[in-house]
Parts: C-alpha cells; structure tokens; sequence
C-alpha cells in the first residue's frame, strides 16, 4: 500500500465564473481535470492505495538511503 496526499480544491467555473469547491478530498492528478485548481489549506488527507502509477508524495526526510 502507498500513501497518496489528498485535498479538497477551489477553482473557478469558466461558465458562471465562480469559485467552487470540490466535494471530496482528490490528489493532484484528479485534480488537474479543473482549471487553476488550488489546494484549500488544511484540507490534507492521506489515502491508501495499491498501484504502483502514482506519484510519491511524501517527503523522505530521515529515510536511509537504499543500497
């Protein structure tokens, strides 16, 4: 499993021109379907997940190196 940053966005709707904000918590890849998304402060969650395609979002302060 891997852990994956998630946030809650706001972004302006081309149609109406308003600031909306999403829903649910999505990672920066999901996110990039809205245009100028911005990250809400203090919306971070952590989620799980089991395929090897997402980036690695966490910092690797105080890992060992391998090898």
């Amino acid at each position: 499993m891997k852990l994956v940053e998630c946030w809650r966005w706001r972004f302006r709707d081309p149609r109406s021109g308003r600031m909306c904000r999403t829903m649910y918590a999505l990672c920066e890849e999901e996110a990039k379907k809205y245009p100028e998304a911005e990250r809400i402060p203090g919306t971070l969650v952590m989620r799980e997940v089991d395929e090897h395609d997402f980036a690695d979002t966490l910092p690797h302060v105080g890992c060992p190196s391998p090898g």
